[in-house]
């Protein structure tokens, strides 16, 4: 059993994470779209093209593009389909029932935005800086970039009321220990371990699971409870 003093250090918005396109798959949506030599469009102009080319279509076709692309091997014809309609209007990257899809989601929701703000949503996530802390240094071993994601969402839990949407829908699993989506819940996490004193991580993900902390100075955390 560890306490832990986890300290909310800085909330960032973004509507859009690195890495989430590249070069790659720029130039095979633009290829996808009948673009002559795609291939041959230097790096730095790749992302400008294909938002030009999706501009050219109809809102719906765009999305529906961008979702075969990203998601076509697990979303069928009938839901890309849907997904494209559904997604002027609605958040698909929080609102869809398999939570498995969301960064996806958020990734194609995020091109979107930038292709048309006016037809679509912004999409809204949330990178939370915190430092963490205990009287056992050699416990700040668990926190790494390769962690336990339901031991995390233990610990966030604990900065939460219990009001919070992560804590309405998932509490009795966070208290058994036991959090199947876990991993679809947290998109990434990097770990700066320089300081032996205490651990500073950054998590991502979407603002519909993390806005609860905005509200969060500071906390502890046994990890033992539950």
């Amino acid at each position: 059993m560890t306490k832990y003093r986890v300290a909310v250090d800085d909330i960032e918005e973004l509507a859009e994470l690195e890495d989430s396109w590249l070069p790659a798959d720029y130039i095979a949506i633009l290829t996808s779209l009948d673009i002559a030599d795609a291939t041959q469009i230097d790096v730095a102009d790749l992302r400008e093209m294909t938002l030009f080319a999706l501009q050219d279509l109809e809102p719906p076709q765009a999305a529906a593009v961008l979702l075969k692309y990203k998601l076509g091997t697990k979303l069928s014809p009938g839901q890309i389909k849907n997904y494209s309609i559904e997604s002027q209007h609605e958040r698909l990257w929080e609102q869809s029932a398999d939570l498995a899809l969301h960064q996806s989601l958020f990734a194609v929701a995020g091109m979107l935005n930038a292709v048309n703000a006016m037809a679509f949503p912004v999409p809204d996530a949330l990178r939370v800086s915190l430092s963490i802390q205990c009287d056992d240094t050699a416990q700040l071993a668990v926190f790494s970039d390769a962690m336990n994601r339901v031991l995390l969402i233990q610990m966030l839990s604990a900065g939460m009321t219990e009001s919070a949407i992560l804590n309405r829908l998932f509490g009795e699993q966070i208290a058994a220990g036991k959090v199947p989506d876990a991993d679809s819940i947290i998109w990434r996490i990097d770990v700066d371990s320089s300081d032996d004193s205490m651990r500073r991580i950054k998590i991502t993900s979407s603002a519909y699971w993390l806005n609860a902390l905005r509200e969060t100075e500071s906390f502890e955390w046994d990890s033992g409870a539950g």
